[in-house]
């Protein structure tokens, strides 16, 4: 499959039907998925030519139709139904609050090519756009970004766009299907729910390691901090001496692993709630040194305290 570059364009066969891809990692990262169906003024038809990926599946365009297979979003077009008003389909991408977690996102167009764009901090990116030009369907890939979300796209091409408002796809096949028995139910959301197997391909581990690239030494060295911070806070209040008079000598090993298991809870509650999402890596490590340079050499004095009375007693 070629590797298209921003603003290059290819023709797409017409005669039939062509899928349109689009994937992104980390795979749980939700991302608002569209298309708008436009006329030769470059505005929708009417809302039902806005297709989301969470909101307007059943689109009334039948010459175009969206579905999840593997967790990737779908757009099947078939040419032999489109109509004539339609002069252009574009299709985008946006995020809640930022694209800047996203990894690895790109556009498959059929098995011709792919398209990969450069993005940073922003909210909403328009991927590329199909359109017809001389009696030739073409696509050409954008990678156009906005700090907006997917509200400013809606309003561009002439509709409007609610989140709260719109319900997840998955739920509304279920309760579509309460009609139907329950093997009919599991089989709509066993089509709906991604295929582990087709997951773990050799693309999705390349990116993957590729994404390694983005590792932060500042991120690891401030979870390292939280935790040893928590660790001496937890420590302080279940091992002072007033604490310690009430538990007997043979429990207090115990009272030493419950307020390391404590201060673990809490430094990993705080790293979570600071830092970004896709920061999973850097406060794994940091527990782990955090463990190495409080709690391995306290484990070693102990070790050797217990050597010392041993041979005092023999």
């Amino acid at each position: 499959m070629n590797t298209m570059q921003a603003g290059a364009n290819i023709t797409v066969n017409q005669s039939g039907s062509m899928d349109i891809t689009i994937s992104w990692l980390p795979f749980d990262c939700p991302l608002d998925i569209a298309a708008f169906v436009l006329n030769e003024a470059e505005k929708v038809r009417s809302d039902s030519d806005f297709i989301y990926l969470n909101g307007n599946i059943d689109t009334q365009a039948d010459f175009i139709s969206l579905s999840l297979h593997a967790g990737k979003p779908i757009f099947r077009i078939d040419f032999n139904k489109i109509s004539a008003d339609v002069s252009k389909i574009v299709f985008a991408v946006a995020s809640p609050n930022s694209l800047s977690s996203v990894q690895n996102l790109h556009i498959e167009v059929g098995n011709l090519s792919a398209f990969s764009p450069e993005y940073s901090a922003l909210q909403s990116l328009i991927l590329g756009e199909l359109y017809f030009k001389n009696q030739q369907w073409k696509f050409r890939a954008l990678g156009q970004g906005y700090q907006q979300g997917m509200e400013f796209l809606a309003t561009r091409y002439g509709t409007q766009f609610d989140r709260h408002s719109l319900t997840s796809s998955l739920p509304e096949l279920v309760n579509n299907s309460q009609s139907n028995n329950n093997s009919a139910i599991m089989d709509t959301i066993r089509d709906e729910l991604p295929d582990v197997r087709t997951l773990i391909t050799p693309d999705n581990v390349k990116a993957s390691i590729r994404s390694l690239k983005s590792f932060s030494w500042a991120w690891m060295l401030a979870s390292l901090v939280v935790f040893i911070i928590a660790a001496i806070a937890v420590a302080g209040l279940f091992q002072t001496n007033l604490f310690l008079s009430f538990i007997p000598h043979s429990f207090r090993f115990l009272v030493e692993i419950v307020s390391f298991a404590i201060s673990c809870l809490a430094g990993g509650m705080i790293v979570g709630l600071v830092s970004p999402s896709i920061r999973v890596l850097e406060p794994a490590i940091a527990a782990f040194f955090s463990v190495v340079i409080l709690y391995c050499p306290t484990a070693f004095l102990h070790r050797m305290g217990l050597i010392t009375v041993v041979s005092l007693n023999c």
